[in-house]
């Protein structure tokens, strides 16, 4: 593989919170297995340290919830988190905040943004941001792997950024959505490396 211009390089943490990764956030309380999403932490922490080593700009995203939503109310079919009835994420909660484990990963000189939806790039300014910054390759990681991660992955495509999906730093509940995220990045999106791989893209 080529090397990465370090310069034109980010990486992107995307959602890693207590609503989605604690056993006691808004999908543990409801039942679902987030054990792989707990599991992927301390990858994510070696991922963002690798990052700062190399000098590159790291971007968190924040979902955010909101309790009384208009616009998930006036689906006739239900949404998500309806479908589901989930509501992990709301505004100003616990379950909003980042994992302990990656808060004090969190520095001055990072980029944080919040989100409302899926994609990291719907209704946010993390296009500008990306543009401001001369980044065009970006490094993906967070949860969950089928659901934010995917449409992110979607999106960043759409707009032509060059992507590299860390297959042990992104994570989600179902491991057979999770797997099929990864051949799609292999066959139309992006690259699949490792933590060790993308180190030696760096070095």
């Amino acid at each position: 593989m080529d090397k990465l211009d370090r310069t034109a390089t980010c990486l992107l943490v995307i959602d890693m919170q207590n609503g989605y990764c604690h056993e006691e956030g808004g999908l543990g309380r409801a039942g679902v297995d987030v054990r792989p999403q707990k599991n992927v932490i301390p990858r994510v922490k070696e991922l963002v340290r690798l990052a700062r080593l190399r000098g590159i700009s790291v971007l968190w995203s924040r979902q955010q919830h909101y309790p009384e939503d208009a616009t998930r109310k006036a689906h006739r079919i239900p949404s998500h988190l309806d479908k589901r009835g989930i509501f992990p994420c709301l505004r100003e909660t616990w379950d909003e905040e980042f994992v302990d484990e990656l808060k004090t990963e969190v520095r001055a000189e990072d980029h944080v943004f919040i989100k409302h939806r899926s994609s990291c790039f719907f209704d946010t300014n993390l296009d500008t941001k990306l543009r401001m910054l001369g980044i065009r390759s970006l490094i993906i990681s967070g949860v969950s792997t089928n659901y934010c991660v995917e449409s992110t992955i979607r999106d960043a495509y759409a707009r032509d950024y060059d992507l590299y999906v860390v297959e042990d730093c992104v994570a989600g509940s179902f491991p057979d959505l999770h797997e099929a995220t990864l051949k799609n990045v292999r066959l139309y999106f992006g690259r699949v490396v490792t933590v060790a791989e993308l180190e030696g893209l760096l070095s």
